[in-house]
């Protein structure tokens, strides 16, 4: 027995050290499991939540659209662009415009000079003259006919005589209109040697070829006046994309110089021609409160997206939604105490996104009015 119990004694011992660190190992698991769920607790204070800026908010129902993004470039249309040229060459005399002023319809743009215009006024009052004179005679032979007094013979010639210069009077007349010169108005004392270009619509100077003291040719184009009060987007889409295109679609666009700023549309009308070289349509559209977007300009190109599907799902701000690696967290507000603001970091699977809101896949995950920090979130997870 004696020695049955000192035999004991060093057993006993061992198994209390196997115990003792089977309770230690217990003790370390445990620890391990809590630390690892207060690393994905956040807790704010008050102060630091007002002075961070951040908000939060619950999931909500957004609006998802598939859409099919193209290129294209501001226009207006071609009844708003006017090349101006002279109907009749001439020396330019005055000259007093810069591209991109305004200027009004029958504004006088320049003035030309050229001696022909005067020989061009000279004959339209000398056809005048004459047919007054003509007329007259017309008349009497014509009368002289009827009672049989004068000769069918003078009275065929008088009439010949009338119309061929009345014919020339009437051509004279459209040219002192082409001029921009009264006929009404013209006589002996006013011929001039000068005339002038007048705007034939409202619009700004899009570009100027002429300068002062050159002759114009009537086949030169002098300037180019633009009017701006219809603006729209004509937009490119690929032969792959026409089907989807349909008239009364959003269109959402950005100009290159300035991406961030975003602008609406709505397609207004669909090209039924393909381009032999691109193999795409013009689509047109018109542009969400275009009168009051000075600056538009014609000529911008512009990046697009044709909104031609849609679909509502549980979203939340993408400002509250962080990529890390190649997984999505959130920030699940916790309120365990009132003076503090407590979140729990959750992984969460994505869908389709827009530049305000990502789908939340597993919104089923969350119970019905769980608030998430949806601003501020990205440096607490990224921490």
């Amino acid at each position: 027995m004696k020695y049955s119990f000192f035999f004991y004694i060093p057993l006993l011992g061992c198994l209390m050290v196997i115990a003792c660190d089977s309770k230690k190992q217990e003790v370390t698991n445990g620890d391990k499991e809590e630390l690892a769920a207060s690393v994905n607790i956040i807790q704010l204070s008050s102060q630091q939540y007002s002075l961070g800026n951040f908000e939060t908010g619950g999931m909500e129902k957004a609006d998802f659209h598939e859409a099919v993004n193209v290129n294209g470039m501001l226009d207006v249309p071609p009844e708003n662009k006017v090349a101006i040229s002279a109907y009749f060459g001439g020396y330019i005399k005055e000259l007093s415009l810069l591209p991109g002023q305004k200027v009004n319809k029958g504004q006088v743009l320049l003035v030309l000079e050229n001696p022909d215009y005067l020989q061009i006024q000279q004959d339209f009052l000398e056809a005048k003259g004459q047919m007054k004179y003509l007329e007259a005679d017309y008349k009497r032979q014509a009368e002289l006919a009827k009672e049989n007094v004068s000769s069918e013979k003078k009275y065929l010639k008088a009439e010949a005589d009338y119309k061929v210069m009345k014919a020339r009077y009437e051509s004279l007349h459209k040219k002192l209109q082409l001029m921009g010169i009264k006929a009404s108005t013209l006589d002996e004392e006013n011929i001039s040697s000068r005339i002038t270009l007048t705007a034939p619509i409202s619009g700004y100077i899009a570009e100027i070829s002429a300068e002062k003291g050159m002759f114009l040719n009537p086949s030169d184009i002098a300037f180019t006046i633009t009017n701006t009060d219809h603006i729209h987007l004509e937009l490119n889409v690929f032969e792959k994309d026409v089907m989807k295109i349909k008239v009364g679609q959003e269109v959402i666009f950005s100009l290159q110089d300035n991406p961030a700023e975003k602008y609406k549309g709505e397609v207004y009308l669909v090209g039924r021609t393909i381009g032999e070289e691109d193999r795409s349509i013009r689509v047109h559209v018109h542009i969400d409160g275009e009168d009051e977007l000075e600056n538009l300009v014609p000529g911008m190109f512009a990046e697009a997206k044709i909104l031609v599907d849609s679909s509502q799902s549980p979203a939340l701000p993408t400002s509250g939604v962080v990529k890390v690696d190649q997984d999505y967290y959130v920030l699940l507000k916790t309120d365990i105490d009132s003076q503090e603001h407590s979140f729990v970091k959750k992984l969460v699977k994505v869908g389709k996104r827009d530049s305000d809101y990502v789908e939340i896949v597993n919104a089923h995950d969350f119970n019905t009015g769980s608030q998430f920090l949806t601003k501020g979130a990205y440096n607490l997870i990224q921490e």
